[in-house]
């Protein structure tokens, strides 16, 4: 697949569960308030580069909060759409915080019939960097070298995107 108009226009996250940071899913302890704040100037940033579309994993952890504050900046730019790329049926159809989010997304999309296995979320990953210029990613290479999230950088190198990178280890006290 060529570089289009609307994958240049489109950007995805990639980043970790709440278990893998000390704060684990508390976004009011101050090491989380950081990282988020963080994660809201690299969208930002992408909003001013022109980014209207933006694709989250539904994942709780970094993309459930990007995809909150993609439906923030959405409530004052209608231009701007979050689509959720869903692994397959059903994915987090028990957490209230994935639901509410995919509630309110302008599309979802079951990338696979598979059922829950590991090669779903990976196609899952490759489908979003494959429709999208630029990728967020929360990751340290500090917390090591393996995993979804490396994968999907490593995946979005291999095509040439931009990977905008926020690593989270820089925010633990």
């Amino acid at each position: 697949m060529g570089i289009t108009k609307e994958i240049i226009n489109t950007c995805c996250f990639t980043g970790h569960r709440p278990n893998a940071f000390p704060w684990s899913d508390d976004k009011e302890d101050s090491r989380c308030m950081k990282l988020l704040s963080a994660l809201e100037d690299a969208i930002n940033t992408a909003i001013s580069d022109g980014v209207t579309h933006f694709i989250c994993g539904n994942a709780l952890g970094v993309d459930t909060w990007a995809a909150e504050i993609v439906l923030k900046k959405k409530e004052t730019d209608p231009a701007i759409k979050l689509e959720i790329a869903l692994p397959f049926e059903g994915h987090n159809k028990l957490s209230p915080e994935a639901c509410a989010v995919q509630e309110k997304a302008d599309l979802v999309h079951v990338v696979t019939t598979i059922p829950y296995h590991v090669r779903a979320y990976h196609e899952r990953n490759q489908y979003m960097v494959d429709h999208s210029g630029i990728v967020i990613a929360v990751y340290d290479e500090r917390s090591g070298k393996k995993g979804g999230t490396f994968n999907t950088i490593q995946y979005a190198q291999m095509k040439g995107r931009e990977v905008i990178q926020i690593p989270w280890m820089d925010y633990v006290e």
